[in-house]
């Protein structure tokens, strides 16, 4: 059975605390492991295919691993009335999944007001063009040249993605609706974050204008995990 690790995000914007990951792998996957974890498995998860199974239960560890880290005695972490975890009182964190590995952050809610995280393995060829035509412009396209020339372009593309996935999770709550990748414009990159702008008004704490640092590193040459944390 996989084993949890550490995921420092010290270089990452927003102090976050270190992220807790979990490789799974779905031919391993049992329906007994929820029991022996102590992680409850809800009817909706439990109808599911295996690899919701597997991505969930695995998701479910990391967040608890996370929680015990931020200081939260919780004994599970539900699935919330908008499908989102339901965070203990108190704390907030993220969870993300991807094929074959699972991660989750936390920290106490008066840090900060939102936080994401989201790891993505570098996007195929095939899905390339979709993936450009839906996630960047042509202006944003050219501020990830940088991040293109140090990783080459499907990476720079799948930070870029990942990036705004991560904000997504960090601001939904706050928004309380869908909103497309278009509502956020990535304007600068360094070595370690990507500097995006709202392009448009998303709530009355989600202005047009305001901008945000969405950390970023790679966890090998073909996986990226992202981060977004916005103080109150």
């Amino acid at each position: 059975m996989q084993e949890l690790r550490r995921l420092s995000l010290e270089r990452h914007p927003g102090n976050l605390p270190d992220a807790f990951a979990l490789p799974f792998d779905v031919e391993e996957s049992d329906d007994t492991h929820f029991a022996h974890h102590g992680i409850a498995c809800p009817p909706s998860i439990a109808r599911s295919v295996a690899k919701r199974k597997a991505e969930y239960l695995a998701g479910r560890r990391a967040a608890m691993a996370a929680l015990s880290e931020a200081g939260a005695e919780a004994g599970d972490l539900a699935i919330g009335p908008s499908r989102a975890p339901a965070w203990p009182q108190g704390f907030i964190g993220s969870i993300t999944h991807a094929v074959g590995i699972a991660a989750a952050v936390a920290t106490r809610e008066n840090a900060v007001r939102g936080v994401g995280i989201d790891i993505e393995h570098v996007v195929a060829p095939g899905a390339f063009d979709a993936i450009v035509q839906s996630v960047v412009d042509a202006a944003e396209r050219k501020v990830l040249a940088a991040l293109a020339r140090r990783f080459g372009e499907p990476m720079a593309l799948t930070i870029a993605f990942s990036a705004k996935e991560s904000f997504y999770k960090a601001t939904a709550a706050e928004v309380g609706r869908v909103f497309e990748f278009s509502a956020l414009k990535i304007v600068d990159s360094n070595e370690v974050a990507i500097e995006a702008e709202i392009a448009e008004s998303l709530a009355p704490a989600l202005l047009a204008g305001m901008r945000f640092r969405l950390g970023y590193s790679l966890l090998d040459d073909s996986t990226a995990i992202t981060s977004c944390a916005w103080n109150r």
